[in-house]
């Protein structure tokens, strides 16, 4: 249990153990005179309480110095208009917590354990598999993989998923790109091929697909354009996982194929939302009705197309309907593209009324690449922007990482190339590198100091400057921050 934990425990039973749904707020004060910790819980109760804040606050801190589990922690409370209560924790406290860091890491981070453990799916990155991964699903996939990680660290049973939307129009365009190369036209407009290099490549490696010269009939086209859109996609894909795992070391449990959704998968799904009454045939097509479901919603959407075909929204229902009854998650979490705002919001609609909970949607804003105060576009491998492999390969997988989570999400990204590549302490991971070498280097040195060795190693732990305290509880309050960032999903605060 965190120090935080202790001490809301603590501050609910001095104030006489209010309604379980009261939210005791807790914050580090940046002042030194306010603290180590501070509530603002007698100005919560004032107003019901018909009382003074002060003068509960007096009441409150008195009981709070005087509890018994807390006397080996708590040095003295103060409070401080207009009624905040200002904690203050002994030295002895703070240097245990730094030596259960230094001897035990794991049993350290273990404080910050979630009560119950659930079972959590965190979908991320996502793309088609129909050209190399940009920035923006870069940007995607390092929060993605920090959210697991710190999720894990709570005691979370995490499970990263890549959904691989390998069906539809997307991933046809695909073959229809490469079959242009060979000058066979599949029936697409120009516009809608895609360009670049990596197309061409593509085309090359497929050269055994490639028809003999002569005039092909609709089926041989019809025939060609599925073997060749099958064969790209997986050299695509495999490309792809090479990038997630081998380039930007990011570790994903299941790769889940959109085709695997089978038939009898949709099939479910639909007579699901006919029991809920939240479909209605019209125009020959199957409709979702959204506008039952709420004022923000403007039009129903369709879920299978007047000739039979599923319409987008359809698979993505029975893939959450998946997650949640058939792998029964207690907990997913998605990170789309800002452009994806739409498309969350259905299924943060239809989902719920099927009474199945709604996933945390995380809604990740554009990035852009910028060098020496200029932007930076072209991109040899896709013909128009950078990608993610090219980024990688400039300035790795650890600055690219830092970069990308330490803004969230929501916001829209510059990602400053020079700065990426400075090695100076103007580059935030630079400077934390080297942190981290010179406290390894000191270590090192202490190890092989005689004195240090006789009768084996001893860590300890004494607080006499206020740099050194100031230290202790920063490590102190890693379980505290890791076990908040388990619910706000804040990794941003990690950096």
């Amino acid at each position: 249990m965190t120090t935080e934990t202790q001490l809301k425990h603590a501050i609910r039973r001095a104030a006489g153990n209010p309604a379980r749904d009261m939210r005791i707020v807790l914050t580090a004060p940046e002042r030194l005179e306010q603290g180590d910790y501070a509530t603002s819980i007698a100005m919560q109760l004032a107003k019901a309480a018909g009382r003074p804040p002060m003068e509960l606050a007096e009441e409150i801190a008195k009981r709070l110095e005087n509890d018994a589990d807390m006397s080996e922690a708590i040095d003295r409370v103060e409070v401080a208009a207009p009624g905040f209560i200002n904690i203050f924790l002994v030295d002895e406290w703070f240097a245990n917590a730094a030596l259960v860091a230094a001897s035990d890491p794991e049993a350290f981070l273990a404080q910050a354990e979630a009560e119950k453990a659930q079972k959590v799916q965190v979908e991320f990155i996502s793309a088609n598999p129909t050209g190399p991964l940009t920035l923006h699903n870069g940007r995607g996939g390092f929060l993605g993989d920090a959210i697991a990680r710190v999720l894990d660290v709570a005691g979370h049973e995490v499970t990263r998923e890549y959904y691989v939307n390998d069906a539809g129009e997307q991933v046809k365009k695909l073959g229809a790109s490469v079959m242009a190369v060979w000058g066979v036209d599949a029936g697409y407009d120009t516009e809608d091929h895609y360009q670049g290099d990596y197309v061409e490549d593509l085309a090359k490696q497929l050269v055994h697909l490639q028809p003999k010269e002569g005039e092909l009939n609709d089926e041989e086209i019809k025939n060609l354009l599925l073997a060749v859109t099958r064969e790209a996609s997986k050299l695509m894909l495999k490309s792809i996982k090479h990038t997630v795992t081998r380039e930007a070391h990011i570790p994903m449990d299941v790769w889940f194929s959109e085709k695997s959704l089978t038939k009898s998968a949709t099939t479910e799904t639909i007579k699901a939302l006919k029991r809920k009454n939240l479909v209605e045939e019209r125009e020959g097509a199957l409709w979702l009705k959204l506008t039952t479901l709420g004022d923000e919603h403007e039009k129903d959407r369709v879920v299978v197309k007047s000739n039979g075909e599923p319409a987008y929204v359809l698979p993505d229902i029975a893939y959450h309907y998946d997650k949640f009854v058939t792998r029964k998650f207690e907990r997913v979490i998605d990170i789309f593209g800002a452009d994806h705002q739409g498309h969350a919001k259905v299924l943060g609609a239809a989902l719920p009324a099927l009474g199945l909970p709604k996933p945390e949607f995380i809604l990740m804003q554009l990035v852009k690449l910028i060098e020496d105060g200029k932007e930076v576009r072209m991109s040899k491998r896709t013909g128009r922007f950078i990608v993610l492999e090219e980024l990688l390969e400039m300035v790795g997988s650890d600055v690219a990482r830092w970069f990308f989570i330490e803004r969230t999400p929501n916001t829209h990204m510059t990602f400053d190339l020079t700065l990426a590549k400075d090695t100076s302490e103007k580059n935030p991971v630079f400077y934390v590198q080297y942190a981290h070498a010179r406290c390894a280097s000191i270590l090192r040195k202490a190890l092989e100091d005689e004195r240090m060795n006789e009768g084996g190693v001893a860590i300890r732990c004494s607080l006499g400057h206020p740099a050194e305290r100031e230290l202790a509880k920063k490590l102190s309050q890693m379980p505290e921050l890791v076990s908040r960032i388990s619910e706000s999903l804040e990794v941003h605060q990690l950096t």
